[in-house]
């Protein structure tokens, strides 16, 4: 039976868990991990592990007489300091502590992404290449690609292990609030750790329960039991046992980590840390899941794009090599792998984290907290907020503004702010400010918190820490230096319910208001009701007013009056409150009476006859720039969405204050308000900005349904409004507007700070929460806190999101351009046979150059000028795009390709070889000469004439004879070879004498090329690693590479300072000192790799003379001009913009 009972509750769970889930949401700190949990229950084979932990659970089905013996604790004493601190010692704090992390397989882990796994592929093929065809080339290739493996995994790990200490930093500063634990028949507030079983604490409203609990008593109580059932809809807590054959069903037990969502109550605690019902369900956990960020979207995205072209990339090349060039199986197989280990980014990984570190560190620095750095790059993609107003655009400091009585407004200025000799509007003496004094304090539950104050003598009430809602806390600020509020209380005495609990009803939703029951007695009546709420309903209890002390009837004209002031204050954006009394007939309820007071529904006496007793307003002044900032974000293309609780009215005049809705915009009140014969639905057809109740949500939702509509085709004719205000919406619509938002193709960000955001932080691709008030289930449900509660945090967030995605297009676009310079030379090898332009191993060196540490340095390059200015990101966008894959590869790609291509040619030009001579060199066959012969003679065959190109092992074949004879051939023949441009002591060879051929009409050997002149004496064409000159032979081959991996040094150089901006000029970036150190650090490099002995030999690096540098230099200059020529044509015109911006 308890089976069976387990399954239908895992079922339950199942089909509410995609209740207020999110399309890109990430690393939830708890309410995330517990839906998992109970996932992985259902889905766990051992289910009979579970039960079995289950129907070790008893305590919600003993007596509490038996509970009370079980854990030695006293109901009303609670707990003695020398029980719990024994306790304490022997089991523990009650924290649940997270599983340790191995080191080491966190920093392997890092190397689990494609890039380290192709990597490791090439490492494995060079290794095998080794094997089949033993080349030194191959082994550094190989130490290379590990060192850059190693690497890559260490800045990951380093910036893991940042942001994870940052994550431990700043989640201590929002630690679970205190708990009410009555102790030795006192109550005190203990930190949630310090819990023990058998603590008597006390829930209130909107806490989040700290442990397992049996239920003592219940005021109202409801709990959210989301974290542990994915349920969202509140459950009614109680002292009985409802399912007896069922832990997690019964109502009587509150479970750790859910919340107080209504009501109060009080109960024992009976688990704490990790024997809690939810600690034991994540201990079963095997693995944490985490579903996909935008970021992550497009991270895998590009990985895959990327992985296909590299394999294309090396099957294209070994099949050039091997039919095309003809080149052996072995050779063909190292020039692909070379190709694969070219075409993986190696440092892209690096930059896309760094890039996350350094936003959450600058996100940091402003106070905000990011559960999930890659949840920054998608907020700057969103383009719709949808935020509360109180506490998030006003700075939630709400006092009394105005009091109603006697049928006049009064200000109400506090007492202590009265200057000397200055007298308030109000009378304290007059009887009916005396009634409206007793209503207000009777009514409210808030009350002062002076436990850490060190003088309690004078007191600063006004900022006094006070516990309660803001209205109520403001009330209590207002009345305190009127009379003492504590005092004024303990003369009033609340009814009790029979089962000992307080007659009173908090705050619901649906009765928009509270209610409280004194023992007061009057002529006829021993006690009295107060309720206090929206003035509306309130108003609408009463039939009586009352007016000097005495009760009047409450006519047509008086409502009118009433409702004109209530809508007085609501235009003046002031929130409003009523409050009425009544005396419950002693008849009814004599002396002595237990009235059952539970909730609205079940009251013993009805809501009718109240008397009025008047209206007090509130003020929340909006916070300093807020209106600066809702103005930046409209221009930054984002829509701006005000939802609230407040009247209709009261919201349309603090969206106009706060600049949601421009002060020369009409809503759809103003037009009704002009034309009294338009009905709202007309008003809301015709208005730019449009004011919705949510009552309006809910009728247009059943009028769409019975039209046979999209329940939702109201709502999004309303979202498509310039400006949109939703008011009296509740936790269900608030998901729903974000929702029909999401539908309408907006990225959603959702701010909230109370319980009826929850579900709307949930459902937005991007939660936020500031972090001002005890909503703590808020807080976990949240992607992003804003610790300083400051609304301008949200702008640097986005600001923030957008830079990320802005410095990664910069990197990818750097990367490719790179890539095409150095992949681009291997297919002109393999095309136009040339000799080869760029060594492999100069290949890896611009690698690690390009980046380690010049795309990595675009992670640090500030936001540019107009980053604020563009329109979201679209969802349609990506990281890679055809426009960035056109302008990288086919325009600044070549650009940088053709600059190298032209110094490798200048350089062989000056060398001796021609250009035209090059096409087809590197397969070339010629006839071996003398080594080290670079001399001229004289020719007979020639008129005795100096011969450059003579060959003196052919002559010595035919002896000056006509070549062309057929006793000759078989002996030439044996000394042709094929000529190996890679190896050092080829370039002992002068390939004048070898590139010849048989002129028939002489008989001589006239040369193949027409070769350049070089001069062979000349000591800077001196090549000291063959201790000969480099003109002429094999050896200008290295020459020309190095003129070749310089100039790109160069072009890259100014192309990543090109690469620091999209559309404006360079020269309004900011100066990013990483990158100029990479730019000297390549530099000098580059100059040792040329310059110093020994390490020639390696690289194969060579001593350039002095103008092959400057001839690099002034031609790669031109690059860093077509980019800024680009962009001065993407800002001008509009059509250049449409197909050249990336």
């Amino acid at each position: 039976m308890q089976e069976a009972n387990q399954n239908q509750c895992v079922r339950q769970i199942n089909i509410n868990q995609d209740d207020g889930n999110k399309d890109a949401h990430t690393n939830q700190y708890s309410e995330q991990n517990e839906d998992q949990v109970l996932n992985q229950i259902n889905q766990n084979s051992n289910q009979n592990q579970q039960n079995n932990i289950l129907d070790q659970y008893v305590d919600h089905k003993i007596s509490l007489e038996e509970l009370k013996i079980k854990y030695n604790t006293d109901f009303a004493l609670g707990l003695t300091d020398e029980q719990a601190n024994i306790l304490l010692k022997k089991h523990g704090e009650n924290k649940v502590l997270p599983k340790k992390k191995n080191i080491i397989f966190l920093f392997f882990r890092q190397m689990k992404n494609i890039y380290s796994l192709s990597l490791w592929l090439c490492v494995v093929l060079f290794l095998v290449a080794q094997i089949i065809q033993p080349n030194s080339s191959n082994i550094y290739l190989t130490i290379i690609l590990a060192i850059v493996i190693f690497i890559s995994a260490a800045i990951n790990f380093q910036q893991h292990s940042s942001r994870e200490v940052l994550k431990d930093r700043l989640y201590s500063q929002f630690t679970a609030q205190k708990v009410d634990v009555i102790r030795g028949g006192q109550k005190k507030q203990v930190d949630p750790s310090q819990l023990v079983v058998g603590d008597i604490i006390q829930i209130k409203y909107g806490q989040r329960i700290p442990a397992d609990i049996r239920i003592l008593s219940s005021n109202g109580m409801m709990v959210d039991n989301y974290q542990l059932t994915g349920e969202s809809e509140p459950q009614y807590r109680t002292v009985e046992c409802s399912h007896p054959e069922s832990f997690l069903e019964t109502s009587n037990i509150a479970f750790y980590s859910t919340f107080c969502c209504s009501g109060s109550g009080e109960g024992v605690v009976v688990n704490t840390g990790s024997n809690n019902i939810l600690s034991i369900f994540e201990q079963l956990e095997q693995e944490e899941q985490q579903a996909k960020t935008s970021l992550s979207i497009e991270v895998n995205r590009f990985t895959i794009f990327i992985f296909i072209v590299a394999i294309f990339l090396c099957l294209l090349f070994f099949l050039l090599a091997f039919f095309y060039s003809e080149f052996n199986l072995s050779e063909s197989f190292v020039f692909g792998i070379s190709i694969l280990a070219r075409s993986t980014p190696l440092g892209l990984i690096c930059c896309f984290s760094i890039s996350l570190s350094i936003a959450t560190n600058s996100l940091h620095d402003k106070q905000v907290y990011v559960k999930n750095p890659q949840i920054i790059e998608t907020l700057g993609s969103v383009s719709c907020i949808c935020t509360n107003t109180t506490g998030v655009l006003t700075q939630n400091i709400i006092s009394v503004h105005n009091l109603y009585y006697k049928g006049r407004v009064y200000q109400s200025k506090n007492m202590v702010h009265l200057q000397d000799g200055e007298t308030p509007q109000y009378d304290i003496q007059d009887p009916d400010f005396k009634i409206l004094h007793q209503a207000a304090v009777l009514s409210c539950e808030a009350q002062f918190d002076t436990s850490q104050l060190v003088d309690k003598q004078d007191i600063d009430y006004l900022n006094c820490p006070a516990v309660g809602s803001n209205t109520d806390i403001s009330i209590i600020r207002f009345y305190q230096y009127i009379e003492d509020i504590n005092e004024f209380r303990n003369r009033h005495k609340i009814a009790i319910n029979p089962n000992g609990t307080l007659c009173k009803i908090p705050f619901t939703n649906q009765m928009k208001c509270s209610l409280i029951i004194i023992e007061e007695q009057q002529e006829d009546s021993y006690y009295t009701v107060y309720v206090k709420g929206s003035p509306e309903r309130i108003l609408s209890f009463c039939s009586e007013i009352i007016l000097n002390g005495q009760s009047s009837q409450l006519n047509n004209r008086w409502r009118e009056k009433i409702n004109a002031v209530i809508s007085a204050f609501y235009r003046d954006g002031q929130r409003t409150l009523g409050l009425a009394r009544l005396h419950l007939s002693n008849t009814q309820f004599p002396q002595g009476s237990m009235i059952n007071v539970s909730s609205f529904q079940n009251l013993p006496f009805n809501l009718q006859n109240f008397q009025f007793c008047g209206l007090i307003s509130f003020r929340d002044p909006p916070k300093q720039g807020v209106l600066q900032q809702v103005q930046k974000l409209r221009k930054a293309g984002i829509k701006v969405i005000m939802i609230t609780a407040d009247h209709p009215h009261e919201s349309a005049s603090t969206a106009k204050q706060l600049n949601f809705i421009p002060k020369d915009i009409l809503t759809n009140l103003d037009l009704m308000e002009i034309n009294n014969n338009l009905s709202w639905f007309e008003a809301s057809q015709q208005c730019k900005a449009i004011v919705v109740s949510g009552v309006d949500i809910v009728q247009y939702i059943e009028q769409s349904q019975e039209e046979n509509e999209d329940e939702y085709y109201y709502l999004r004719q309303w979202i498509s409004k310039p400006y949109c205000v939703f008011c009296r919406v509740f936790e269900k619509q608030r998901k729903q507007i974000v929702e029909v938002c999401q539908r309408e193709g907006y990225i959603v960000a959702g701010i909230g700070n109370n319980y009826y955001d929850f579900k709307m932080i949930k459902q937005a691709e991007v939660g936020i929460f500031i972090n001002l008030s005890d909503w703590e289930r808020n807080k976990y449900a949240a992607d992003i806190i804003l610790l300083d509660n400051d609304f301008s945090s949200v702008v640097s967030c986005i600001e923030e999101g957008r830079k990320i995605f802005d410095n990664m297009k910069k990197a990818i676009f750097f990367l490719f351009s790179s890539n095409m310079a150095e992949i681009i030379p291997f297919l002109s090898f393999i095309i136009f046979q040339i000799p080869l332009p760029l060594s492999n191993i100069y290949m890896l060196i611009l690698s690690l150059c390009n980046q380690f540490l010049l795309a990595i340095s675009l992670a640090y390059e500030e936001a540019e000028t107009d980053l604020m200015t563009r329109k979201p990101r679209n969802k349609t966008e990506h990281l890679i795009s055809n426009k960035l894959i056109t302008v990288s590869c086919l325009q600044t790609g070549l650009i940088a390709s053709a600059a190298g291509h032209l110094g490798y040619l200048i350089a062989f030009n000056y060398f001796g070889f021609p250009v035209l001579s090059l096409f087809g060199l590197a397969s070339i066959t010629g006839y071996r000469s003398p080594q080290n012969d670079f001399g001229s003679y004289i020719n007979p065959l020639m008129n005795n004439q100096i011969d450059p190109f003579y060959n003196q092992d052919l002559y010595n074949i035919t002896k000056f004879d006509n070549c062309n004879k057929p006793q000759y051939q078989e002996a030439i023949s044996k000394l042709k070879y094929q000529i190996n441009w890679f190896k050092l002591t080829e370039g002992n060879f002068d390939l004048r004498k070898s590139l010849v051929y048989c002129d028939p009409e002489s008989g001589a050997f006239q040369p193949n090329i027409n070769w350049s002149y070089c001069d062979i004496n000349k000591q800077q064409n001196w090549s000291p690693l063959i201790s000969q000159t480099a003109c002429y032979s094999t050896e200008a081959l290295n020459y020309a590479q190095s003129v070749y991996f310089v100039t790109i040094i160069f072009v890259q150089s100014f192309n990543i300072i090109a690469c620091k901006t999209r559309s404006t000029s360079f020269v309004k970036s900011s100066y990013n000192s990483l990158m100029f150190q990479g730019i000297a650090f390549q530099t000098v490099l580059a100059i040792i790799l040329q310059y110093i002995p020994g390490i020639q030999t390696v690289f194969g690096g060579r001593p350039i003379i002095f103008w092959l540098w400057t001839s690099c230099l002034s031609i790669t200059i031109l690059l860093l001009i077509y980019e800024e020529i680009r962009k001065y044509c993407c800002r001008k015109y509009k059509w250049f913009y449409k197909y050249c911006y990336w």
